[in-house]
């Protein structure tokens, strides 16, 4: 299973998953604060404050924006942290993901050799289908996409 090719098959139609992901993304810093956002996104884990034997994070983005600043955020690679622990044990992080977010990871890959963010415990790859979208906010300044001038020009009198 852990071998059958990139990505992972959704085996339920759990609405949390992406639910966190945006709930976390919808927080973090915005791409024009890189340091604070990968700060940010190496401390929280999209399970929230619970606490328990495994974290999931966001490991890698590919980040959209476009120039009216709409935000488009894909989902490359997430971690699975064994919180606390020096090996990751596969089965056990698979079984938690199947359990927790409904996700049956078929390319999980743990990471040898190094520590999530300040020793949080040893943490497996994975990738998985999730995407975070923001709509460029609202403004009250003129833009060049005005429809034109109000009929009455309020100064005219008339």
């Amino acid at each position: 299973m852990l071998g059958e090719g990139p990505g992972a098959a959704v085996i339920s139609e759990l609405p949390s998953f992406q639910q966190a992901f945006e709930r976390l993304l919808a927080r973090a810093p915005g791409p024009v604060f890189p340091r604070a956002r990968a700060l940010y996104l190496q401390k929280y884990p999209l399970e929230g404050e619970q606490e328990g034997d495994f974290r999931t994070f966001l490991l890698e983005e590919e980040i959209q924006e476009s120039p009216a600043g709409a935000l488009r955020v894909r989902a490359r690679a997430m971690a699975i942290v064994a919180w606390g622990q020096s090996q990751v044990d596969a089965a056990a992080a698979v079984a938690y993901l199947e359990r927790r977010w409904g996700l049956r990871p078929n390319d999980l890959q743990v990471v040898e050799g190094a520590s999530w963010f300040r020793d949080g415990g040893a943490y497996a790859r994975f990738a998985t289908p999730a995407v975070f979208e923001r709509v460029a906010p609202t403004t009250l300044l003129s833009s060049s996409a005005d429809p034109g001038p109000p009929a009455v020009d309020p100064g005219s009198g008339g």
